[in-house]
């Protein structure tokens, strides 16, 4: 598998958006966010889906230069359509907003509508929590990407639903909360399907409602599982809130009505910290959190505890140092994009 910096995964990433039609600002939010989260750790929302995405463009379902607006809005509260654009645009666009919205009022709430997939939601709660808001935010599907069984089902009803939380510290990075309701993304999947490897168990169930460790099983008709186990009664909880929160709440389209098309409506919770305590004071207190939860004695194979968001700033300093390994068969299909757009001649040397 190649090595590659993450500023040369966004680079081939910015110049095969902007061949295929996008605007040079939408292409550099997109290819800033898919690298960073190649450095994260989180590789099945990263480069692999550079190839996802011009699909989506030449089928019609990303418009590469939508821009979003606001569509109502008061004080505190905004509706914003993204007009099934790039995804990261929308969303990044809808979270400054909250932001600028909750250091006038307090607390705001922004929903947002009709954009493609928007990547790690995770990402949005720590540009939050870089301005000094806490935040929270929900994730739906428009009611389309069915692939998530309810708990006790054995069929897709639901999907993977992420839910995402940060709050600022005085750690390397925010303590970030950002997980799919589901056992696992199905970016995931995507990953061990094409790295050759098989799933865990308790992440999917085959077509024909039978457990599984074969990922083309879930691409078969499979299931992804809800998060939890013999509890899984708690992710399916999860995800059924957040096609109410997300889904409904942004006029997107949920499970029961499905909108047009795939589309990644959220609603966006974001707290001005300042309005409850010092920004200072409240940084230093969750540090304290954190270092409480860490002077804990392992576990048996644990090394450590870890807070929620260290694994990712732990990711970010070893991959910045090492680079980023991308499997060969993403590797291919993104370097086959590469000669169709003619864009090889604006890259440096590459693997």
């Amino acid at each position: 598998m190649p090595t590659l910096k993450g500023e040369q995964l966004e680079k081939i990433a910015f110049h095969l958006f902007c061949a295929a039609g996008a605007p040079e600002e939408h292409s550099r939010i997109v290819a800033q966010h898919l690298a960073d989260n190649n450095l994260t750790g989180h590789d099945s929302h990263g480069f692999i889906r550079v190839i996802q995405y011009i699909r989506q463009i030449k089928e019609g379902l990303i418009i590469p230069a939508a821009k979003p607006d606001i569509v109502s809005e008061s004080p505190s509260t905004a509706q914003v359509d993204g007009h099934y654009g790039f995804g990261q645009v929308a969303a990044k666009f809808s979270t400054e907003l909250a932001i600028d919205k909750a250091k006038k009022q307090g607390v705001s709430c922004v929903t947002v509508r009709h954009l493609g997939h928007l990547g790690r939601l995770g990402a949005y709660a720590e540009i939050a929590a870089g301005a000094g808001c806490a935040a929270i935010l929900y994730c739906s599907v428009g009611g389309h990407a069915i692939s998530v069984t309810p708990f006790g089902g054995s069929k897709r009803k639901l999907a993977t639903n992420p839910i995402a939380m940060a709050f600022p510290s005085e750690e390397e990075g925010p303590i970030l909360s950002d997980f799919a309701t589901s056992v696992a993304a199905e970016g995931k999947i995507r990953v061990y399907r094409a790295r050759g490897h098989k799933l865990p168990d308790g992440w999917i169930l085959d077509q024909e409602g039978h457990p599984s460790n074969d990922p083309s099983e879930f691409y078969a008709g499979g299931a992804i599982l809800p998060v939890g186990g013999s509890v899984g009664h708690k992710g399916f909880c999860l995800a059924f809130m957040t096609d109410l929160f997300g889904g409904i709440l942004s006029g997107d389209g949920f499970p029961a009505i499905p909108g047009k098309q795939f589309s990644n409506g959220s609603l966006i919770v974001t707290i001005d910290i300042e309005r409850f305590a010092p920004l200072a004071a409240v940084r230093s207190q969750a540090s304290k959190m954190v270092n409480y939860v860490k002077d804990t004695p392992p576990a048996e194979g644990f090394e450590y505890v870890m807070y929620p968001g260290e694994k990712e700033a732990r990711n970010r300093k070893e991959r910045g140092r090492n680079g980023v390994e991308i499997e060969d068969e993403t590797w291919n299909q993104v370097m086959a994009l590469v000669q169709e757009y003619g864009v090889a001649d604006k890259l440096d040397q590459l693997p």
